[in-house]
């Protein structure tokens, strides 16, 4: 959608992106399949396509977001704001604006998925947890012994990207409980206390937290339809 700011063609989706798409559209065309028939549970399959519906929605827009941000921050080159002419402030604001679309939608699609795991696998994690996120459902999955062909690889997907998608939370956490995240890197960059000198984060180190938590969010969106299609769980 966005690419065509920067005068290429459309994505061609590849990797593990296609394979996420591909196994939401497995999954609704058996869940279409099934509303077809018109059988009592057909409210049910509709609820669930268009939950899986949402979340590739959702998917694509990530992606979109971060190639946006990394296309901007890519237009960046020095570390102070104030050494930036306007051309370059602006393409810094646009990459803020985007990565942080980026990180909070990656968090929004995993707690959207997480719901959707836990009322199609018949969880009950809001026994445990009244609000609960993709990772509460997680815990709730080992705990019931759940499902633990699907369970075992979405744990290795989790401990794999640990590391960035820790980074990329705490981000989330701070721009939506505290501070945004510019002025979060204000304040860990400040310069001898000085509040006349703005310094930014590292943009390429983020930009690698970014992707790896896209890459994330596909791999466990894969996984999950993909066994959910294999094993007509609806």
């Amino acid at each position: 959608m966005f690419r065509s700011w920067f005068g290429e063609p459309e994505r061609i989706d590849s990797g593990t992106l296609r394979q996420a798409f591909s196994a939401i559209s497995d999954y609704r065309a058996l869940l279409a399949g099934l509303i077809e028939k018109q059988t009592p549970q057909c409210e049910t399959y509709t609820r669930y396509e268009l939950w899986s519906r949402g979340l590739g929605n959702a998917l694509d827009e990530l992606e979109e977001s971060v190639y946006c941000a990394g296309r901007f921050g890519a237009l960046v080159t020095h570390r102070q704001e104030e050494r930036m002419d306007g051309e370059e402030l602006a393409n810094y604001r646009r990459h803020v604006y985007f990565a942080k679309n980026g990180f909070i939608r990656l968090f929004s699609i995993l707690d959207k998925l997480g719901y959707l795991m836990n009322d199609l696998l018949r969880l009950r994690t809001e026994r445990v947890k009244r609000k609960f996120s993709y990772f509460t459902v997680l815990r709730q999955m080992q705990h019931l012994h759940a499902d633990p062909a699907l369970a075992g690889p979405l744990l290795d997907i989790k401990e794999r990207y640990r590391e960035p998608l820790s980074r990329l939370r705490h981000k989330r956490n701070m721009d939506i409980h505290l501070v945004n995240a510019e002025m979060l890197d204000d304040l860990l960059h400040i310069d001898a206390c000085r509040t006349d000198r703005t310094y930014i984060e590292d943009l390429d180190a983020s930009m690698d937290d970014l992707r790896l938590g896209l890459a994330m969010a596909c791999e466990t969106i894969a996984t999950f339809f993909a066994y959910a299609h294999k094993k007509k769980r609806v």
